[in-house]
């Protein structure tokens, strides 16, 4: 009975030292506030064949004007 006790007692103060007492001895940075990041909206543009809107970084210029495939710019 007591050689049950005292390999209870040993393995609680294992399990403290590793977990309890070395989150101590950690110097905590203080949290900084994050700055909101700002989402860069894309720009919508219409394609001029089939007025389907597609993101201008998507899209293809052909003439001056936005497709939004290779087939509504008739480069296949």
């Amino acid at each position: 009975m007591i050689f049950k006790l005292l390999v209870f007692g040993i393995v609680v103060f294992i399990v403290y030292t590793l977990f309890f007492k070395a989150s101590r001895g950690k110097v905590e940075q203080p949290k900084r506030k994050e700055k909101k990041k700002k989402v860069d909206g894309d720009t919508m543009i219409e394609c001029a064949k089939c007025s389907v809107f597609i993101s201008e970084t998507e899209a293809i210029i052909k003439d001056g004007k936005f497709f939004c495939s290779k087939e509504c710019a008739g480069l296949k």
